[in-house]
């Protein structure tokens, strides 16, 4: 036989290589090469079979067959690779995870929330998986238990699900374990959540989450919590969080792991507090007593920006809450209102301001815009429309054009 009519024979279960990767015998003749499995009496061989090119010698020929053989070593190191079953504990908890589908409490489901929060991280991608399935149910529970785990790898997609998911009780779970989870990147979507979000216990939920996120910071910051008068994540810079308490400033660049003061950066107690969403620099507060502040260093020093805005003689002016336009940092608003008395206090809502030019000049918006009559304590942006929480109504004051 001529090397012209050599063939290449290859021998194969039909279902494919051993998934065990049993070793393969390969026969180099001098001009027939090939590979066979060791068991191949026992089943059918599917023989592809194609002519070699001329070759000139022997050491060519036995060139060509090693470099065949290697190619059939990489092809079954790779097959052998993808056909490698996961490991025992992945497919428990594969189990547990679909467990968690049953509705109502099951003793299969309420044991699979046990053992998947022993897993711990391990569990936490196929907690992910499930939180974007098609049962609410499953989406839910494993929200709840993204919570227990506490995983900073879950927080991208909780923030996904606190924002699009359909099933408030699933926007409810995600906002609560973000709160948990403590990370500084979720800190503007859960103010936002805690504003805007059509449910009521969804909107509890975040506010809960904000609670809790906000008693972890005062605890490292080493501060009272009862002195706190707000905080706010950067959104260009999420690991920056500015912190006020009495007058000072605290600012950490670690997501509120460590901080540092800027003492007596403020003249008063700080009321309300927001940070521009494209300068990480830019800082807004509402100053006890004195109206509205701003701040271009971080925090370091502060002018006032009362322009245009009418302060009430007699009375303590408060700044309630701010929110800053994403689309436009220059667009600001100032939810406002006065403490008046002096043994029996009592707190006025006088309204929304709004400035146009980076708090250089405010404009007093019309009351019956503002629905300035149940005292607005809370504003955001979300989608481009500026939302206000009023007592327990969510109010649209701003929707884009």
């Amino acid at each position: 036989m001529t090397a012209a009519n050599t063939f290449f024979s290859f021998a194969s279960r039909d279902a494919g290589w051993n998934k065990n990767g049993s070793a393969c015998v390969f026969i180099l003749i001098s001009d027939v090469i090939l590979i066979k499995s060791p068991s191949e009496t026992d089943m059918p061989n599917i023989i592809f079979q194609t002519p070699f090119l001329q070759l000139k010698s022997r050491r060519a020929l036995l060139t060509a067959g090693a470099i065949l053989a290697l190619l059939a070593l990489v092809a079954i190191a790779a097959l052998n690779t993808t056909a490698t079953p996961v490991s025992p504990i992945q497919i428990q908890i594969q189990g547990w995870v679909n467990n968690l589908k049953d509705e109502p409490l099951t003793a299969a489901r309420h044991n699979a929330q046990r053992n998947l929060e022993a897993a711990g991280e391990n569990a936490v991608p196929q907690l992910l998986v499930a939180l974007r399935s098609n049962n609410p149910t499953q989406r839910r529970n494993a929200a709840d238990v993204l919570s227990y785990i506490a995983s900073p790898q879950a927080t991208d997609a909780l923030l996904q699900a606190m924002r699009n998911d359909p099933a408030p009780a699933v926007r409810r779970n995600a906002a609560y374990a973000l709160g948990e989870i403590q990370d500084a990147r979720a800190l503007n979507e859960l103010q936002k959540t805690a504003v805007a979000d059509t449910s009521a216990s969804v909107r509890g939920a975040a506010a809960d989450s904000l609670a809790r996120v906000r008693a972890v910071f005062a605890k490292r910051a080493g501060v009272n919590e009862q002195t706190i008068g707000a905080y706010a994540a950067a959104l260009t810079q999420p690991e920056t969080v500015y912190l006020t308490a009495k007058r000072d400033v605290w600012v950490s660049h670690n997501g509120g792991k460590t901080w540092r003061v800027l003492a007596n950066a403020l003249p008063s107690q700080a009321t309300a507090l927001a940070v521009s969403p494209t300068n990480a620099q830019e800082l807004y507060s509402g100053v006890e007593g004195l109206g509205l502040f701003k701040s271009v260093d971080g925090g370091a020093t502060w002018s006032a920006i009362n322009d245009g805005l009418t302060l009430t003689p007699g009375a303590r002016e408060t700044i309630a809450a701010l929110a800053i336009d994403p689309a436009n940092a220059n667009i600001v608003y100032a939810a406002r209102g006065v403490w008046v008395g002096t043994n029996a206090v009592q707190y006025f809502p006088t309204g929304l301001a709004r400035s146009v030019d980076g708090g250089a000049t405010w404009t007093a918006l019309n009351a019956s815009v503002t629905d300035a009559r149940d005292g607005i304590t809370q504003l955001a942006f979300r989608n481009g429309q500026l939302y206000a929480l009023a007592g327990n109504r969510v109010l649209t004051l701003i929707t884009p054009q």
